[in-house]
């Protein structure tokens, strides 16, 4: 006969409603970032839900003193992300065929696949990028992050930040005007 489980603590239902109160306001931040990364919605909603639990196993760790919640939620997520990428041994990259579920005011299909063929040519060079470049596009533009909130999301002055981002994105030209 097993014990019976032990009697949730008073501290449990904070947690959650505070985890809660995190996941309606930067849930899309998270699922953003995750999906700029990763091949699949699936994959970035999986992993979504993991950097939440995990979240709402650390509540009690987090600390407001050492920054915002979306940055902690942030780093959370690339550590996600990279546990996931060295659990595959590989990395992926979403192909177009599988960027269906981004949203697209788009009228009609010529003008989807027009986008479509942009998107691939973008995310083609973008792939090409060193992963500090690709990890800082991606959360500035995937999470659409500001440079403030990219900075502390990396630990690194605004001014870096804005910086590096600024010789990513001339890379990226580079890169983009090479495959024309």
């Amino acid at each position: 006969m097993r014990p019976p489980p032990p009697a949730p603590s008073v501290a449990a239902p904070a947690a959650d409603d505070r985890c809660r109160q995190w996941y309606e306001a930067h849930g899309q931040a998270v699922y953003g970032y995750l999906r700029f990364h990763l091949a699949s919605a699936d994959e970035a909603e999986d992993l979504t839900a993991d950097v939440f639990l995990r979240a709402v196993a650390a509540a009690d760790r987090f600390d407001p003193a050492r920054g915002t919640v979306r940055a902690w939620l942030l780093r959370i997520a690339r550590n996600a992300l990279h546990d996931h990428r060295r659990r595959e041994r590989h990395r992926r990259y979403a192909p177009l065929a599988v960027l269906y579920d981004l949203r697209s005011d788009d009228p009609s299909p010529e003008e989807r696949l027009l986008r479509e063929e942009a998107t691939s040519r973008l995310l083609a060079a973008v792939a090409r990028l060193g992963d500090a470049d690709r990890e800082l596009i991606g959360l500035r533009y995937g999470s659409g992050l500001d440079t403030a909130a990219t900075a502390e999301a990396l630990g690194l002055r605004e001014s870096v930040v804005r910086t590096r981002l600024w010789r990513a994105l001339e890379r990226l030209r580079r890169v983009l005007a090479a495959a024309t």
